[in-house]
């Protein structure tokens, strides 16, 4: 059960760590914001790339809605 909650905690924690920073520092603070921020983009941005996902087509293989709704009648 760890294994699996390890990692979203790590970065739920480095979130909120990362919010607490922004709004009660300054200077490294600011740094240390930015930075807790932009790991959790970070990491989902290398996910998507891992996972193949790629947008879908325009077009493709799709027939028109009326010609579906055509030999339903």
């Amino acid at each position: 059960m760890m294994r699996i909650w390890l990692w979203p905690v790590v970065i739920g924690v480095a979130s909120t760590l990362g919010l607490i920073a922004g709004l009660v520092s300054e200077g490294a603070g600011d740094w240390l914001s930015w930075l807790a921020l932009a790991a959790p983009v970070a990491i989902g941005l290398q996910g998507l790339s891992r996972s193949g996902a790629r947008p879908p087509s325009r077009g493709g293989d799709l027939t028109p809605a009326g010609s579906r709704r055509a030999g339903r009648s």
